[in-house]
């Protein structure tokens, strides 16, 4: 993918939703470019650059789909809410609410590893520095192989102090967990975001994380 025009905003343009229907809207003609219809309730989205992230909910069951956001096309859907959502090239992470983090195809949905974080009392904070995934709390941090999901021991780049980092920001880490407490149930926890578009709006997603 083209890197440049990967990171292109496109100015004019927002994405809505209204009940069961997802659209681009360009304020400039004051038109609709494309509109997707769910059939499920949408309860929340975000966007990380080409991709939009779409929450629904039905029968108390909770689902996030995966959206082109220059066409509009649904590419999967999964049961779930993801949480600290990064993307690289062709592969997205993501924690799991089991603690485990999740290795999966951008194009398919097709999971390529899932393993365990080993954080007992919390789920750990993700980000990516320097091209390296990392996973930290107070009390530990550990380093991802991106291609086989092995975790090791390891420590923050200088000057980073995972003892005492209560919120980080990445380029891509943010979470669409746009539920509201009357839908969920849950108050959300906001941990920053960065280069993803929440609501609809163009002012960044949300991330979700604890420290143990």
């Amino acid at each position: 993918m083209n890197q440049k025009k990967k990171r292109m905003k496109q100015q004019g343009m927002v994405i809505a939703s209204e009940k069961e229907e997802l659209f681009k809207y360009n304020t400039k003609d004051q038109k609709k470019e494309w509109s997707t219809k769910f059939e499920k309730s949408i309860v929340g989205i975000s966007r990380i650059e080409d991709f939009v992230f779409v929450s629904t909910t039905r029968w108390g069951k909770i689902y996030t789909t995966l959206v082109d956001y220059h066409t509009g096309e649904k590419k999967w859907s999964l049961k779930k809410i993801l949480y600290n959502i990064h993307i690289l090239e062709d592969t997205l992470l993501y924690l799991d609410t089991s603690k485990e983090i999740v290795s999966l195809s951008i194009e398919t949905g097709e999971e390529h590893f899932r393993v365990k974080t080993g954080f007992r009392w919390t789920s750990p904070k993700m980000t990516l520095l320097g091209g390296n995934v990392y996973l930290f709390s107070p009390k530990k941090t550990l380093l991802l192989n991106q291609k086989n999901g092995a975790l090791t021991e390891t420590q923050l780049p200088s000057k980073l102090n995972s003892k005492e980092i209560t919120f980080i920001i990445d380029e891509f880490q943010m979470n669409i967990n746009t539920l509201g407490s009357a839908d969920t149930g849950h108050y959300l926890m906001h941990d920053g975001g960065g280069g993803g578009d929440a609501s609809g709006g163009d002012f960044g997603g949300d991330a979700g994380g604890g420290g143990e």
